[in-house]
């Protein structure tokens, strides 16, 4: 099979070039660190939605969103590792089903998260007290968040197994 424009490029980097010259330690760091920003990320951002969802009432969920910017951290560290776990091994993401499902989620999850900022759904959940049921709009919203990165979560772990059948 010969490779794609692409790939020789990603080949052709100094990434690649570095990660497969360091990848006896480099590579577990790496997944160890994408492991610890995906639990700041579901941890911080899958108990506001648990929140909103109904569950822990007795907490206000303005008190939960500040811990948003350590989801947002876990989230953008998960990117720049991604990027570099691509660019260690293209061949073994791009044609892989679980990383396209995962992209796909991420996009649902983006997606979900400019609707919750910008079509006023944060400030009504903002203004939610202690004890307070949240609308059915923020229902919906948060369980499409929830739902969204659990699927990331999994289609994560699906990737080692639903490796492409071939290698270049």
């Amino acid at each position: 099979m010969e490779i794609a424009p692409w790939e020789m490029f990603i080949r052709s980097t100094a990434l690649h070039s570095f990660i497969r010259d360091h990848e006896t330690w480099l590579w577990p760091l790496m997944q160890s660190l994408h492991y610890l920003g995906g639990s700041l990320l579901l941890g911080t951002v899958g108990l506001f939605d648990l929140r909103a969802l109904g569950m822990a009432k007795h907490i206000a969920p303005s008190t939960l969103h500040r811990l948003i910017p350590w989801g947002v951290g876990g989230y953008l560290s998960n990117m720049l590792l991604g990027i570099v776990f691509f660019f260690g091994h293209p061949d073994q993401y791009f044609y892989n089903d679980a990383f396209r499902l995962k992209l796909s989620l991420m996009a649902v999850a983006g997606v979900n998260v400019a609707v919750f900022y910008g079509a006023g759904i944060f400030a009504e959940v903002r203004s939610l007290p202690a004890g307070a049921d949240a609308s059915a709009r923020v229902k919906v919203v948060t369980g499409i968040s929830l739902a969204g990165w659990v699927g990331v979560l999994i289609c994560g772990r699906l990737i080692t197994f639903f490796r492409p059948p071939f290698f270049h």
